[in-house]
Order: structure tokens, then sequence, then C-alpha cells
């Protein structure tokens, strides 16, 4: 329905925008820039999980919406799981600094 595709164009459209790089991102290469893009992703997934399931529980919202959240909320939990090993795996990494910025988030996201 037109509706749907309303719902699924802002839901598609905010990620895109969510997934830009800014001018400070630029200096980040190899390990550490996958760490914060992949911090990244999990902190923006994590807070729109969220935001889903306190949107299936209220009662204002539509029921299409609610039908389209249904069905993203596994895909969320599904890429947030995905995250979640991706960034494991490179904290594992000795080359990074554990008083970083992106360390320090990716820790707190991962636990």
């Amino acid at each position: 329905s037109l509706r749907e595709l309303d719902v699924y164009y802002t839901y598609s459209t905010r990620n895109k925008s969510n997934n830009t790089m800014d001018h400070l991102d630029a200096g980040y290469v190899g390990l550490e820039r996958a760490l914060m893009v992949n911090a990244k992703t999990l902190d923006r997934l994590t807070k729109e999980h969220l935001e889903a399931k306190k949107k299936m529980d209220d009662k204002s919202v539509e029921a299409d919406k609610k039908t389209f959240l249904k069905a993203q909320i596994p895909k969320m939990e599904a890429e947030i799981k995905e995250v979640k090993e991706k960034l494991a795996s490179i904290l594992e990494s000795e080359e990074l600094d554990p008083r970083g910025e992106y360390y320090l988030l990716a820790e707190k996201l991962v636990k």
C-alpha cells in the first residue's frame, strides 16, 4: 500500500543519511575505520530498535506502521547480532588504542 511505501521510504532514507561520514571521520583508515563504521552502525541500530519497540507498545501508532515494524524488528535484531560479532572480532585486535572514542563506544555496545 502507499502508506507502507511511505513508511519504508522514510525508514530507508533515514538509515542512509545516518550512514554518511562527516569530515571529522576522514582520518580513520584500516582497522580504526572498520571499528568506527561498525560502532556507529551498531549505535544507530540499537537506538532504532529501541524506538521501534516503543512504537509497537504505543497505542497511538497506526496498525499499518505496527505491521511494518513487526516485520522490521527481527531484521534489525539480526543485523545488530551480526554487527556485534564483527565489533567483538575487531576489538580483539592489539593494534587498536583502547582509549579511542570508537573503541570505548564499541566496547560499551558489545556488552
